[in-house]
């Protein structure tokens, strides 16, 4: 059963959705705050289990930036872009 996690672009409000499984996951998925459908899907930290069964959500909690960066088009074409850069400086020697 996967959780997504989204932020509003109209309001700002971040939230979670548990679906049953990833068949389900509507193409729309509206705000609870303000029940807009201009909504994004943000990469969130992993809970992770230790050995007893407790939850080490301190650790990752520690760890996560209060406001996860949201990953779109443009920020994708970026990576490309620097990641082509990259290997024509080690093709070239530069």
């Amino acid at each position: 059963m996967p959780i997504y996690e989204y932020v509003c672009d109209q309001c700002g409000e971040r939230f979670d959705k548990l679906f049953l499984s990833i068949s389900r996951v509507p193409d729309e998925i509206e705000c609870p705050h303000c029940e807009s459908v201009e909504v994004q899907r943000i990469m969130s930290a992993a809970a992770v289990r230790s050995g007893d069964g407790a939850v080490g959500r301190e650790i990752v909690e520690e760890s996560t930036p209060s406001k996860p960066p949201v990953i779109g088009r443009k920020e994708i074409q970026a990576a490309q872009e620097q990641k082509r850069q990259l290997r024509e400086q080690a093709k070239y020697g530069d």
